[in-house]
């Protein structure tokens, strides 16, 4: 009999997420969102609005668009203005190669790409091998009055045509009835398409509706906390764990929240100046902190530090938290692109038993156990399945991966673990993923991206490690003799994003072992692998 846990949701007010995020009680002219390299850059939620109103009808209605851009306080804006254009919003990497952004495009059915002029040269070559014609559009800061002269006139050309930048999308405020554009948007209306890495090839687009995802935010809510809260945030905004928070939640809430580009060595210095109290990030971010006795003093501000995308170890728990003379909650996230957030802990519980938190509200947690598989396990183990309002409708174009993802209207997480006393404890994972410092890589893309090379005879891809030390392992059956473990790793960095290659380790094997049904065997893979890499350093 499978277990289950459940947290009920609460009924929402708005249909819209344009409405339900900038409708919240907040002064009107606070930054809200300020750049943490220019605090002279921010959003305030009247700001926001203003914005949001003259970039309306800017898209053509029911078309995707692509915002392939770094962190910034204007992405929040942006997606808002595509919603408020009946078009759907879709966010890649801005470290993809052509050939991964090319993927993203096509299955995503893009007709807009919003871009950076240093971006242009590889969004340009993905859009015309995607076949999808999107009109690219050049970012231009709207913060500032007049910043044409930071945009190269060269970039502003393509194929004879000039582009049209972010500026000239802006019309008149004056001219949009905003609140009857949004009346239109129906709860069930697609919102996001958000790329999901896949096991069995490349990723795939989750469709996402306004109500999943209001459904998420209201779940999300933790308004407990009696601190003031302030924000950094150095996690991509255009990935499931963080873009709930940095897109809609620091504006509905009137968090102030300052935005990095990425996580560096600045990032200590930032929570002392900026007096950050909460902010989130993986496991590997968290031991770089540890790893830097100089900054301790930077941090201690800090009250709430949320990670997910790896788990966390006792070890490395343990390390983190000694830093502080108070030391912060350290709050779990687990979750899925598919579905959001599935578990974390509200103020002001906190848990060192090494569980991923409760269900949030509105989702119900399911065991499915192998009853073979459960001989002297003290819990009921099995594949963790997911129902709830914040579950994905279905993928584009894929009824094949949509029906293999649900079993009776439960979400799949490809996760085994168990259920005691309400928290859900992670065991292992049935998803051949391998997660790289908090992203996930498909064994299977590397593999397929290995397979091009001439000098490749035959490839397979597992993980190994734990942790923050988890990483790709590549095993090469050479066809060419020459053929060179940093030629593998080159040949990789040109095709795939550099944290799908920086951890891979290559390793030659003679053969890949098989099955009779010709499936690869992992173990004995990995077996092979092993003995390979003990004869090389013998």
């Amino acid at each position: 009999m499978a277990e289950t846990a459940r947290k009920a949701a609460r009924p929402g007010n708005h249909q819209d997420l344009v409405s339900f995020t900038l409708s919240g009680p907040c002064d009107e002219d606070k930054p809200i969102l300020i750049d943490a390299a220019n605090v002279s850059r921010s959003v305030s939620r009247k700001k926001a609005y203003n914005l949001v109103v003259a970039l309306s009808g800017a898209f053509t209605a029911n078309s995707t668009v692509c915002l392939h851009l770094p962190n910034d306080v204007l992405y929040p804006v942006l997606v808002l203005a595509i919603f408020a254009s009946h078009c759907r919003w879709t966010g890649s990497n801005p470290a993809y190669t052509a050939a991964e952004l090319e993927h993203h495009f096509r299955t995503s059915e893009t007709d807009y790409v919003v871009t950076m002029p240093e971006s242009l040269a590889t969004v340009r070559s993905a859009v015309q091998a995607s076949g999808n014609r999107a009109e690219v559009i050049l970012f231009s800061d709207l913060l500032e009055e007049d910043q044409m002269g930071a945009i190269p006139s060269a970039s502003l050309q393509s194929n004879g045509h000039t582009l049209k930048t972010l500026r000239d999308l802006l019309q008149s405020p004056s001219n949009v009835d905003l609140p009857t554009m949004l009346s239109n948007i129906l709860p069930n209306d697609i919102a996001a398409l958000q790329q999901t890495s896949g096991t069995t090839g490349l990723p795939k687009m989750a469709m996402r509706s306004h109500h999943s995802m209001k459904s998420e935010l209201e779940a999300m809510t933790d308004d407990s906390k009696p601190y003031e809260v302030g924000r950094l945030f150095c996690t991509p905004i255009f990935h499931a764990f963080s873009a709930p928070e940095m897109l809609f939640n620091a504006l509905r809430l009137g968090q102030v929240s300052y935005f990095m580009r990425r996580f560096d060595d600045s990032f200590a210095q930032k929570v002392h100046d900026f007096r950050i109290t909460e902010t989130f990030g993986a496991p590997a971010m968290l031991l770089k902190l540890a790893n830097k006795p100089e900054d301790y003093h930077l941090l201690q501000s800090l009250r709430y530090v949320a990670y997910g995308g790896a788990p966390l170890g006792s070890e490395l728990r343990r390390r983190f938290l000694s830093i502080f003379k108070v030391p912060p909650r350290l709050v779990p996230v687990y979750g899925m692109t598919e579905g959001g957030w599935f578990t974390t802990l509200k103020y002001p519980e906190e848990d060192d038993t090494g569980s991923v938190g409760r269900p949030v509200l509105g989702y119900e947690l399911r065991i499915s156990p192998n009853p073979l598989d459960q001989l002297g396990k003290k819990h009921l183990e099995g594949e963790i399945l997911v129902r709830g309002p914040q579950v994905m409708q279905e993928y584009l174009g894929n009824s094949e991966a949509t029906s293999a993802a649900f079993e009776d209207g439960w979400l799949k997480t490809g996760d085994i673990g168990y259920l005691e006393d309400g928290k859900l404890y992670l065991v292992d994972r049935v998803k051949d993923m391998i997660k790289v410092n908090g992203w996930q890589v498909s064994p299977v893309e590397v593999q397929n991206v290995l397979l091009q090379m001439t000098g490749v005879l035959e490839a397979a891809v597992f993980g190994e490690g734990h942790d923050e030390d988890e990483h790709p392992v590549a095993c090469v059956v050479k066809k060419e003799t020459s053929l060179t473990a940093e030629a593998i790793r080159e040949h990789l960095r040109g095709k795939l994003a550099s944290y799908k290659v920086s951890k891979c380790e290559v390793r030659f094997v003679d053969a890949i072992p098989k099955s009779t049904t010709g499936k690869v065997v992992k173990e004995l893979l990995k077996n092979q692998a092993a003995l390979a890499c003990r004869l090389m350093y013998k």
